[in-house]
């Protein structure tokens, strides 16, 4: 179980970045908001089970739409 949670961080990190890159020409709160995203679910992935994991997760997910949407309008 370790070994899936540690496999699934060493792709999340490079993937984030690249997204992070591209919102750099977004609106500084949209860069702010991808940094929240990622943040966010380092925070989730370190829940107990896969159910908090994955609630948290997508509360993560539904926050940062929202703040990007506050950015572009």
């Amino acid at each position: 179980m370790t070994l899936t949670r540690f496999a699934s961080a060493r792709l999340l990190v490079p993937t984030l970045a690249v997204t992070a890159g591209l919102a750099a020409a977004a609106p500084a709160q949209g860069a702010g908001c991808i940094q929240f995203y990622a943040e966010c679910l380092v925070r989730a992935s370190d829940l107990d089970t896969w159910w908090q994991r994955s609630a948290a997760g997508i509360d993560c997910y539904l926050d940062t739409v929202a703040c990007l949407r506050r950015a572009y309008t």
